[in-house]
């Protein structure tokens, strides 16, 4: 059946363990920033701690932490136990973690609360590339509220030594610039929403036939010449059908264009609902359409393709006063060493035979050669 999503489709260009192994390598790239910036934030803390801002064994401590948080990631992100979730780069959990870090290290040291607002916009900054606006806000609302707390408890431990100027313009600081970065990443979320939709947009003209809504040549050529290497490659069956509106010229001088355009679309409709999931369909040009089947036999592909036949042949027509639309088809397997090129020439041998031998049949690349009419 066609892909709802108008694109080309990726397996059409990357097999399928290959694009899922860039995308791992791409999540754990995004792991490895995390923990440079976990690195970088320890190595900050121990300035502070050699300048006696922060007590040595509060630095192990968060050092402690900071160890444990990476290796749990690590772990999940190695056995992919983060692929279970909506969002195998566990986002939000590595947000979460980090804001929660950030709340301990102001709780263990009283001096380390100039670290809060730069630790924040960087969490920001990870976030807003990821995370859609209600997902952001809600994860400002944490951060708020685990500052909170922490400021609190720094009052109740500090309270004979705290700078309370120090500490209110501090807390202004964090919340204006939490919830200034909060808008920022809302809007850069929002205009990747929209570059997303007009990648799309432009995909779909790319890729897409703009009458019938199906792969367009081009696409489907890719596709097909994927479908070859992938069964070179595995040795797998392969085949290929090509369709032929019958007598369209007739229709288009008879009823108009506009009717034979609801003729493609109907035809066109008829063949995405009919195959399977796996199987492609593509405006091969005019009134022809190609059929790819992968892991398919000829005889499998023969009942298939008959029963394509007799289904568009029961459709509602749209010719009044006439008949059902009808269609030939032309059907070949692939042949161990054959490019796609020769694969579709024998197809439409097969669907010339078709037509010659009175049109709405299935012919294949192996049945003998009917004399023309």
């Amino acid at each position: 059946m066609q892909p709802p999503t108008p694109h080309v489709p990726i397996a059409a260009r990357y097999p399928a363990a290959a694009r899922q192994h860039a995308f791992r390598l791409l999540r754990l790239r995004r792991f490895g920033m995390a923990l440079l910036t976990y690195v970088l934030g320890f190595a900050l803390l121990s300035v502070c701690a050699l300048l006696g801002l922060l007590p040595t064994a509060a630095l192990l401590r968060v050092g402690g932490l900071f160890l444990l948080i990476n290796i749990a990631l690590g772990v999940a992100f190695a056995s992919g136990w983060n692929e279970r979730w909506a969002d195998p780069s566990l986002t939000l959990l590595q947000m979460g973690l980090a804001v929660s870090s950030v709340a301990v290290i102001l709780v263990v040291g009283r001096s380390t609360q100039f670290v809060a607002a730069p630790f924040y916009s960087v969490l920001f900054v990870f976030g807003m590339l990821q995370l859609r606006p209600r997902q952001i806000a809600g994860m400002t609302l944490y951060l708020l509220l685990s500052y909170a707390l922490a400021l609190a408890l720094r009052l109740e431990l500090f309270q004979d030594v705290l700078d309370l100027r120090i500490e209110a313009v501090t807390a202004a600081l964090v919340v204006g610039s939490s919830v200034w970065f909060a808008i920022a990443a809302g809007y850069i979320s929002n205009l990747r929403t929209r570059l997303r939709e007009s990648r799309q947009q432009i995909q779909a003209l790319a890729t897409r036939d703009g009458l019938t809504g199906l792969w367009n040549r081009r696409c489907i050529d890719v596709t097909l010449d994927a479908a070859v290497q992938h069964a070179a490659r595995h040795g797998t069956p392969l085949c290929v059908v090509l369709v032929d509106v019958d007598h369209f010229k007739h229709v288009n001088d008879r009823h108009g264009h506009a009717i034979g355009d609801q003729v493609l679309k109907a035809v066109a409709s008829c063949l995405a609902t009919s195959v399977r999931a796996e199987d492609h369909v593509g405006r091969f040009g005019g009134e022809e359409f190609l059929l790819i089947l992968p892991a398919t036999s000829l005889s499998q592909a023969t009942v298939l393709t008959e029963r394509l036949r007799e289904r568009l042949n029961a459709q509602p027509t749209v010719l009044a006063g006439e008949g059902p639309v009808t269609a030939s088809f032309g059907l070949a397997d692939w042949r161990n060493g054959e490019v796609a090129g020769a694969l579709v020439h024998r197809a439409d041998q097969a669907l010339y035979r078709a037509k010659a031998a009175g049109r709405n049949r299935v012919e294949t690349s192996s049945s003998q050669p009917a004399a023309c009419e």
